[in-house]
């Protein structure tokens, strides 16, 4: 695959070009595609017809590239407990994790695609993939939160980087007609390193103080680096993008975003009144945002054009957007900590989470097997409803819900999970593609954004709205434990007989018989919490649902008028 050349048709390659021989590690040398074969847009790979064995050598690739670009910081998040005792970090500090992944992830999608235009895809991923390897290597040898969330910030990059060139290579593995399952394909891949993350053992991880995640993220690192290197695509067209002042509008915009992405990420964790750096941060990227705003509008070629976004059409398709992923929350924040409230691990857990990983890919295939640019918003209207059926069927939790009352809702969840972001991203790259693909760095940071806030937002909220249901149940059910009510001193006496064979001091048993009550109280209360939460989530998917229903409706009825002699 790394020595096969192919050959450009010479009758309609430029006439004062000589090209003896082309080879898919040559991006950096000037050739001509022929007709139907020239990529829509610069930066992106061509589409050379490729024999049948190829094609599966590229299919492979983008499963491979896609997965791994996403696993490492999947495997942080699977395992955030476990990581915050080895690293000696209360839960606040190991949370900045995660948050630094998205924030990186969320700014760099825009100056990504004008790099790729302007160097090429290939030397990124070689360049940044070499740096990243050298970063975890050195976090083998330096321990620390600041190392850590170093290579989290690295990994986002990189990951950003890797998603893109997943979808690249999916779609040179299909043909020109079925380039759409491609994308669905090359898109939502990289989702099923959650539920693949929950299956790996924890402690093969754990190795050495928890350098085995450390060691696993460098290897996946390097094979990335390996397969990027033998496995060649096709070379790009490149252009002249970067201008000066695309220098200052990233900074504003990447300042603002790590202001918000900081607050958002910590604010549930330190308390968003308890620490006054959380105002600070999202009063302060108010400012910044503004002034990116400004510059972009008033530019001839923006970074981010502002006024082409802030279209009716993309400010539904970022709503909705940032729902679906705040509504897989109800999977990461509600289910996963449920379980792990009631002692379990990812062990433990390991049924459900094959069910997940299952879904997930049934999602993946269905997204595949039914995308078309006519049922686009159907699919994720399908998507909407089956997180609110799958979350309706939660809110039946109680103190005794383990993985078997699971094994229904939650590959749901996963199922809708894999089975939005295509189209999604088809609908707006079809706006993007139809007026030229000037305007794709502007896309791609509307969606990468829409993605990482749908994150952070809805952890930040799902885990607020559980602390307030959760504190609100304790209280109700606390005030209903009155210790001189004949059902309560029965309950009392009743737990405190369990300590008669190892207490004999009856004072000191009724106080254990008094401390298990209330731990009693407080796990329903907890469990009434998540209940509330599934609640929240089913009646927003629902709401959700009714909107795009609605969209989708009027968007037939004009339709049919317009039809109309």
């Amino acid at each position: 695959m790394g020595i096969a050349h192919w050959k450009l048709n010479r009758a309609r390659a430029r006439p004062d070009t000589v090209i003896s021989r082309q080879h898919f590690y040559q991006d950096d040398e000037h050739f001509e595609y022929p007709e139907g074969q020239r990529p829509a847009l610069p930066g992106a790979p061509g589409f050379p017809d490729h024999p049948t064995g190829r094609r599966v050598v590229y299919a492979i690739t983008s499963v491979l590239v896609g997965i791994t670009g996403a696993l490492g910081n999947a495997v942080v998040a699977a395992n955030l407990p476990f990581l915050q005792g080895s690293l000696e970090l209360d839960i606040s500090e190991v949370a900045w994790l995660p948050a630094a992944y998205l924030v990186t992830n969320a700014v760099t999608g825009c100056v990504l695609v004008k790099y790729r235009q302007e160097f090429g895809v290939r030397s990124f991923c070689m360049i940044f993939l070499t740096l990243q390897a050298l970063l975890i290597t050195s976090h083998l040898f330096v321990q620390g939160l600041a190392g850590a969330i170093l290579v989290r910030a690295a990994s986002g990059i990189s990951a950003s980087a890797l998603t893109t060139l997943g979808v690249f290579y999916m779609i040179q593995a299909f043909t020109a007609k079925h380039r759409l399952r491609a994308v669905c394909l090359g898109l939502g891949t990289p989702q099923l390193s959650l539920p693949i993350a929950w299956l790996m053992p924890k402690d093969l991880l754990a190795l050495g103080n928890w350098n085995g995640l450390y060691l696993l993220e460098l290897g996946l690192s390097l094979i990335v680096l390996g397969i990027v290197s033998i496995v060649r695509l096709p070379p790009s067209v490149r252009s002249k993008t970067f201008e000066p002042l695309d220098a200052l509008s990233f900074s504003l915009y990447a300042v603002g975003f790590v202001l918000f992405g900081s607050a958002m990420g910590l604010g549930s964790y330190l308390w968003w009144t308890n620490v006054s750096w959380i105002g600070w941060s999202l009063a302060a990227c108010l400012p910044c945002f503004a002034m990116f705003a400004w510059i972009e509008t008033n530019r001839k070629r923006p970074l981010i054009d502002v006024k082409w976004l802030s279209a009716g059409a993309f400010l539904r398709l970022a709503a909705f957007a940032v729902l679906c992923r705040f509504l897989q929350s109800e999977q990461t924040v509600g289910v996963m900590t449920m379980l792990r409230d009631f002692g379990l691990t990812n062990d433990d857990i390991r049924p459900l989470t094959v069910a997940i990983l299952f879904g997930s890919i049934l999602g993946l295939g269905m997204a595949a097997l039914t995308v078309s640019p006519t049922r686009l918003p159907y699919m994720v209207l399908a998507s909407l409803t089956l997180v609110a059926a799958a979350s309706y069927i939660d809110a039946g939790a109680s103190i005794s819900t383990r993985v078997p009352e699971l094994l229904v809702s939650q590959p749901l969840v996963a199922f809708a999970g894999t089975l939005f972001i295509g189209p999604l991203f088809i609908f707006g790259l079809g706006r993007v593609l139809a007026e030229g693909g000037v305007r794709m760095t502007s896309f791609i940071a509307l969606f990468n954004a829409t993605q990482s806030v749908g994150t952070l937002t809805g952890n930040a909220f799902t885990q607020t709205f559980l602390f307030h249901a959760q504190e609100y149940h304790l209280r109700t059910y606390a005030a209903q434990a009155e210790r001189s009510a004949p059902d309560v001193a029965a309950l009392i006496a009743s737990l405190s007989a369990r300590y008669a064979p190892v207490i004999a001091d009856p004072v000191v048993r009724s106080a254990e018989g008094v401390a298990a009550l209330s731990q009693q109280i407080s796990l329903h209360s907890r469990v009434a919490g998540y209940i509330d939460v599934f609640t929240m989530i089913s009646l927003a998917a629902s709401a959700g649902a009714a909107a795009l229903l609605g969209i989708i409706s009027i968007n037939l009825i004009k339709k049919y008028w317009s039809a109309q002699p």
